[in-house]
C-alpha cells in the first residue's frame, strides 16, 4: 500500500523538476546567484537545519535541567 503512494509522489516531485528545469525562466534574477539552479532551495534547506541545530544547542544550554532537580534533599526514593 505503501510502495506505490511513494512511487506515484517520487513521480510527481521528478516532473515538478524537470518541468521547473525546461520552463524556467532565465535572465530575470537581479543578482548572481538568483541564475543558479537550486539556489534558493538549498538556501532554505541549510537554513532550517541551521535554526534546528541552533535551536538544540541553546535547549541543551538554557532550558534543560538536571535529574534531580526537583529532589531539594537529594534523597532517593
Amino acid at each position: 500500500m505503501r510502495r506505490p503512494l511513494v512511487i506515484v509522489c517520487g513521480a510527481f516531485v521528478m516532473s515538478l523538476a524537470v518541468d521547473a528545469f525546461f520552463l524556467g525562466g532565465r535572465g530575470h534574477g537581479e543578482f548572481w546567484w538568483s541564475d543558479v539552479y537550486g539556489f534558493f532551495s538549498l538556501l532554505g534547506f541549510f537554513g532550517c537545519l541551521a535554526t534546528i541545530l541552533l535551536a538544540k544547542f541553546l535547549g541543551e544550554l538554557w532550558l534543560q535541567r538536571r535529574e534531580n532537580y526537583y529532589d531539594f534533599n537529594h534523597r532517593h526514593e
